[in-house]
């Protein structure tokens, strides 16, 4: 057919073809007497192949080799496969690239920023894509080094194995020369040496044993040279891990889960003694042991006499803070007291008698006192109160009675309790007559204990009046706070040494305050609690750790087992002992490392432990199972090859 038809029939431009030609790819005849060119079928096909491999972009000379029969098609459209797979992901990153900058609000962009980017990307690509393509020839190679037969006699002998071998030969049509023989012979299939290991196999459609013989080549192809020796071994290693992995997907399964559920425990175990550490240690912050004194009788803790050494040893501890000091007084209203006093009825009926009067240095003499509580005149607050003894505060009700307000002055006819009959009675001692300017009000409280009293004096106040009337000051009430809980039992020895007892109920009735109570019960069960987990679970941690230890020697000791026949194999083809063994184990350590990774997770996630935690129980799991397993694997390479493969183990 002439040119116009192989257009037609091909879909190609008359140039096309003759530049096709021209490039040697085709050679279309030539009639006689003439150079009109006659176009066969087989030109025809070529061209249409031509047009089909151009449309896959791949190259002209890849296109001529295949044509010349250098490499077959399929290879070809296998290394074009890859070569396009490696041109997409250039495009995606390059259309990542473009995304971003359509983004971009401003027409300027970071030219320098985007070239960084680019490059890292094609790097990263690179180097990602030079490994895949590495392995993926490394793979390749492998499948194609080992090849496996069966027998239909039985091979016994160096001679019964040289004839299994030539059989075999003779059957594929290829050339077969022994080289040596013995029990793990080489020979030669056309131009390739290899070596040959027999073991006895049940074939899975025939329950009886069959030998099954298994070659591989020793030489690798003279055109695999361009990866480096020691890329091409840690290649071959993961091709070789990754194989057995799915060869014996149950057993890893099973290592994969032994190692997660342990490592999940191993968590809590180890977050229930962080936890049980943290909550010791937090206990300073956490609870909060206030002491009160009372008389010893533990009937009274106001209206009391505490003598001054109690009060210098508390101030001078440094283990002792936030005292409330009160002291109590009492009086009536003055006659001359303010126009806005009660009126004459009131007066008659006792409502200016008994006024109850009480200095305090602060809020938390009055339980459940707060600042919300007192209204205050303007420019007057809680600091401004303690420092002007000339200050008071009344309560609403007193107010009320009263008729005073905020603002107003009153005079009070003072006088105090006095201890008589070595403090089993009482008695009132007359003192002077005091002033006072009322800065604010305060919100009594029903139930408060203590009472409520109608006046509050800056304690500074009250110490002051009993040094006019040149008399002893005593207080009336005093409770404390301790700064840190882990020192009670020194606290206690201070306040021993201060005097102060413990409640002794039933004792004798006394206004003498000598007795003390501390808010302690439940930080005492607490830490002991907390000691006693804590004391339990360090106890049992080294049977824990050697529950750990013995896991790691049992798992991979059991999932060793039924391997030393394929261990054997690869011994008997050539492959060297130390790179066997390390193989096998670093099967069960990725296996071990990835299930135990899991079991950290699942023990962070379940809020048994934090990350450092985490890493802990992984990283001390991982160590037991490497000595365990290095343990298991100098065990289990202690057989004869010979003895395993000819089924005498």
């Amino acid at each position: 057919m002439n040119t116009k038809q192989a257009e037609e029939l091909t879909g190609m431009s008359r140039q096309n073809i003759r530049y096709y030609e021209r490039m040697g790819l085709l050679e279309p005849a030539r009639e006689d007497g003439n150079d009109y060119r006659d176009y066969s079928e087989e030109d025809i096909r070529r061209l249409k192949l031509i047009k089909m491999l151009r449309m896959l972009d791949m190259p002209l000379k890849d296109i001529e080799n295949i044509i010349n029969e250098k490499v077959s098609f399929k290879e070809a459209v296998k290394s074009q496969k890859e070569n396009l797979q490696q041109h997409q992901k250039h495009l995606q990153a390059a259309i990542e690239v473009c995304a971003g900058i359509d983004k971009e609000k401003s027409d300027k962009i970071d030219v320098d920023g985007y070239l960084r980017r680019m490059e890292t990307m094609e790097q990263n690509g690179g180097m990602f894509a030079r490994f895949m393509d590495d392995y993926k020839q490394v793979a390749q190679e492998e499948q194609e080094r080992k090849f496996s037969f069966y027998t239909k006699f039985p091979v016994n002998t160096p001679g019964m194995f040289e004839k299994a071998l030539s059989e075999y030969a003779s059957g594929h049509g290829k050339k077969f020369r022994m080289v040596k023989k013995g029990q793990y012979p080489e020979f030669m299939l056309g131009d390739q040496t290899y070596t040959a290991v027999r073991v006895l196999e049940k074939k899975k459609e025939d329950e009886q044993a069959a030998v099954k013989i298994i070659c591989e080549r020793k030489e690798r192809d003279a055109g695999a040279g361009k990866i480096p020796e020691k890329r091409r071994r840690t290649l071959r290693g993961i091709h070789i891990l990754t194989t057995n992995i799915r060869r014996h997907k149950r057993k890893n399964l099973l290592n994969f889960i032994l190692s997660m559920l342990t490592v999940t425990m191993l968590t809590f175990y180890l977050g229930n003694i962080e936890s049980t550490e943290q909550q010791l240690k937090d206990a300073p912050e956490v609870f909060n042991i206030t002491g009160e004194i009372w008389n010893v009788r533990g009937d009274m803790n106001h209206g009391l006499f505490i003598s001054h050494r109690v009060i210098e040893d508390l101030y001078e501890s440094s283990r002792i803070e936030q005292i409330a000091e009160s002291a109590e007084l009492m009086g009536s209203l003055s006659g001359s007291g303010h126009a806005g006093a009660a009126t004459e009825e009131e007066d008659a009926g006792g409502m200016q008698d008994n006024v109850s009067l009480l200095g305090i240095n602060r809020m938390d003499c009055l339980d459940g006192m707060t600042e919300e509580d007192i209204k205050w005149e303007n420019g007057k607050d809680w600091d401004a109160f303690q420092k002007n003894n000339s200050d008071c505060i009344i309560s609403e009700s007193f107010a009320e009675k009263t008729g005073f307000s905020v603002g107003d002055t009153v005079e009070f006819d003072l006088a105090r309790y006095s201890q008589g009959l070595a403090g089993v009675i009482l008695e009132r001692q007359e003192l002077q007559p005091e002033t006072f300017y009322i800065a604010g009000t305060y919100k009594e409280e029903a139930g408060r204990d203590g009472g409520n009293p109608d006046v509050l004096l800056p304690l500074s106040s009250v110490k002051e009046i009993y040094e006019k009337n040149d008399i002893v000051y005593f207080v009336s009430a005093l409770s404390f706070r301790v700064t840190n809980p882990m020192e009670l039992n020194e606290v206690k020895q201070e306040l021993k040494d201060a005097g102060l007892k413990e409640i002794i109920y039933g004792s004798p009735n006394s206004y003498v305050g000598a007795g003390v109570k501390l808010e302690d019960t439940t930080f005492i069960h607490s830490m002991e609690s907390a000691d006693r987990s804590l004391a339990l679970l360090k106890s049992f941690l080294p049977f824990v750790f050697l529950i750990v230890a013995v896991a790691g020697y049992v798992i991979p000791s059991l999932l060793f087992q039924n391997r030393r026949e394929e261990y054997a194999v690869m011994r008997a083809l050539g492959t060297g002992k130390y790179f066997c063994s390390f193989l096998f184990y670093a099967e069960h350590i990725l296996l071990a490392m990835t299930g135990g990774l899991f079991g950290a997770i699942a023990g962070m996630a379940a809020g048994a432990v934090n990350v450092g935690g985490a890493a802990a129980a992984w990283g001390l799991y991982l160590v037991f199972y490497m000595l365990g397993a290095a343990a298991a694997m100098w065990r289990f390479g202690r057989f004869s090859v010979a003895a395993v493969l000819s089924h005498r183990d």
